[in-house]
């Protein structure tokens, strides 16, 4: 029976990410249809192994391949997945037409846009259902290069119930308190051992106090105390909210695989490491677990996976929907795109890198999974993690 569950709660999450890709080219279909780009081909699933087609309708091909995960759209004007599923294109195209750079930039911002609004109707959605998720937010560990909160008092395993006056229902929310105080001076109201302990200091210039917080024990949802408006508003601050504190957790994540470099001179190593750059296999694994411990938890992963897709995806990296639009900036500014000898071997090497990336996250995945690293029980970044991301540190 053990085995029949997780074999469905990996299914559930398979399913999951296929849809979250599938509403993100979507997104790139309907803006290309609306300005009349060529779209000849919608695949569901990877172009691997048998194909079949089940329609066709404005003047795109729709076909289903063997390999059932994920999705593409080929328009050939953007100069996308055109290029490698040139067999799946079916009769022959019509002439290109040239179209403005601000219309291929929105095509190409089109399917980060519906994941962002596919995560914001999912929020909505679990207010209105269930309610505001909350979770005790525990001090994990207490960061050596800010020393702020141990001078102050802070200890491991301390729970942080508030700040100044404001509750605290997640690490998140806690981050994106602590960053609106700017040396400035707060109280942290904790339980120690179950006895109120309140903490006085002062904030760095960034809002950092030199605490990395995790997530504990079981969450609960609050009832919405909000009118039918006001909801969709709340769901709309939560995910800007969530948004931003991701984008803040990638940048410190990159910055950490970097060496810094001091005044006086010489490098210090860095403080992440490759091996803790996980993908697809760790999201299913993860997901998994969640979806075994407490379903409603899937509401908030989704939310964070078809955020992370949208953020992935602006990132100006040849391949990515961010790439695309870094070429147009360039063609903007210069008056004319590059030369397509110059842009094709930035795409090619695009492609290489890009490959080799991935080979790395599937090599950390596979020995993270054999070592037991992504179980929930061992994670050292959650024991109940209903928010699958790096422990947010403040």
């Amino acid at each position: 029976m053990n085995i029949l569950s997780q074999a469905l709660a990996i299914f559930l999450m398979l399913a999951i990410l296929s849809i979250l890709i599938i509403v993100h080219e979507c997104g790139h279909f309907l803006v290309a249809r609306f300005f009349g780009f060529q779209t000849p081909v919608f695949g569901f699933g990877l172009p691997f192994g048998p194909t079949w087609t089940i329609g066709k309708a404005w003047d795109t091909e729709f076909k289903i391949h063997a390999c059932l995960l994920g999705g593409y759209v080929a328009i050939p004007e953007l100069g996308d997945e055109s290029e490698i599923t040139q067999e799946n294109l079916g009769e022959n195209l019509k002439p290109f037409r040239k179209f403005p750079i601000w219309q291929r930039a929105l095509v190409a911002f089109a399917g980060v846009g519906f994941n962002i609004l596919f995560a914001y109707l999912i929020m909505v959605m679990m207010l209105f259902t269930l309610g505001e998720p909350s979770q005790t937010t525990m001090v994990y560990d207490l960061v050596p290069q800010n020393t702020i909160a141990k001078m102050a008092g802070v200890k491991k395993d301390d729970i942080l119930v508030s700040v100044n006056d404001k509750n605290v229902t997640s690490p998140s929310e806690a981050v994106n308190i602590l960053s609106k105080f700017k040396s400035a001076n707060v109280t942290l109201h904790l339980l120690r051992a179950g006895k109120p302990v309140d903490i006085n200091l002062t904030t760095s210039a960034s809002g950092k106090v030199g605490i990395v917080l995790i997530p504990e024990g079981e969450v609960n949802y609050t009832k919405v105390n909000e009118s039918f408006l006001g909801i969709w508003a709340l769901g709309f601050d939560r995910t800007a909210k969530m948004s931003g504190l991701m984008v803040d957790a990638i940048k410190q994540m990159a910055m950490g695989l970097v060496p810094t470099f001091h005044e006086k001179g010489g490098v210090a190593a860095p403080k992440g490491s490759w091996r803790d750059i996980h993908g697809i296999l760790a999201v299913v694994k993860i997901g998994a677990d969640i979806a075994k411990k407490d379903w409603r938890q899937l509401f908030l992963f989704t939310i964070l996976i078809s955020l992370d897709l949208a953020i992935f995806n602006l990132v100006p990296w040849p391949a990515l929907d961010g790439g695309h639009l870094a070429f147009m900036f360039i063609e903007a500014i210069m008056g004319k795109p590059l030369g397509p000898q110059t842009q094709g071997h930035i795409i090619k090497w695009g492609f290489v890198s890009l490959f080799a990336l991935v080979c790395l996250v599937m090599f950390n995945d596979v020995t993270a999974l054999i070592s037991g690293k992504l179980d929930l029980k061992n994670s050292s970044s959650a024991k109940n993690n209903s928010e699958p991301i790096a422990p947010a540190a403040k």
